[in-house]
């Protein structure tokens, strides 16, 4: 598939009328620094999704469509649910490749807890505006473990409004969890039914950001629970 920016030829414009080098040249390095993947992380790709259940096997087909499916301009996002260490940032960091390489869509990757910790420094410092926007206006943001920490009221009010701007905007999210969404008053026949047999999380994402916040997630994103062994433990 021919990337959409330069269309295969390696080269975009500039509005300056230069040229210059595609990102879809980069090496992997060049792209984890670009999508700011943890460095933990560079080595993951969907390829090397390591599939141990059928729980896990949905997911990662789930990832497969996303990516095959995936349009900016539609706001689709997906929610990945399920204990530590199931491989939830493994298949939202693989997603955000595989879109850049094939879709030519250069997403970004926030930890959530990290997020909130450089913006409050900036709202101290007074440069919160264009950090904000560098996450309002992202064609694709991966959240990732979002709910981790219990927040302050003006941190879930900021979480709360970054969804709901992406939410109105058709912005697309990915969002990774360990919280769950079952329990909820939006919680339907199809979910109830796609958790059967699962271990869910015990934790409500509604008991840190609130309902209207998990409302919005519901409709924005696919929510896809995973469950299996936890992987960091040896």
């Amino acid at each position: 598939m021919l990337c959409e920016k330069c269309g295969g030829t390696g080269f975009v414009s500039k509005e300056d009328g230069s040229v210059e080098r595609c990102e879809c040249l980069f090496g992997k390095e060049e792209i984890n620094r670009a999508l700011k993947i943890p460095r933990r992380f560079w080595k993951a790709e969907l390829e090397n999704y390591d599939v141990e259940n059928s729980s896990e096997g949905e997911a990662y087909k789930e990832a497969l469509i996303f990516c095959a499916e995936f349009d900016p301009s539609q706001g689709r996002g997906i929610t990945f649910v399920g204990t530590p260490g199931v491989g939830k940032t493994h298949l939202a960091v693989g997603m955000l490749k595989r879109i850049y390489r094939e879709k030519g869509v250069k997403g970004k990757f926030f930890d959530t807890k990290d997020l909130i910790y450089k913006l409050k420094v900036l709202i101290e410092e007074g440069g919160t505006a264009r950090a904000i926007k560098s996450i309002l206006n992202c064609p694709l943001v991966v959240l990732d473990d979002l709910g981790s920490e219990r927040l302050s009221e003006w941190q879930r009010e900021l979480i709360s409004y970054i969804i709901s701007y992406r939410y109105n905007n058709l912005k697309s999210t990915i969002i990774t969890t360990n919280f769950s969404l079952c329990g909820e008053e939006r919680e339907d026949r199809r979910i109830r039914k796609t958790v059967e047999g699962i271990n869910l999380p015990k934790s409500l994402m509604s008991e840190r950001l609130g309902p209207g916040t998990v409302s919005r997630i519901y409709e924005m994103t696919k929510v896809v629970y995973i469950t299996g062994r936890d992987r960091r433990k040896i």
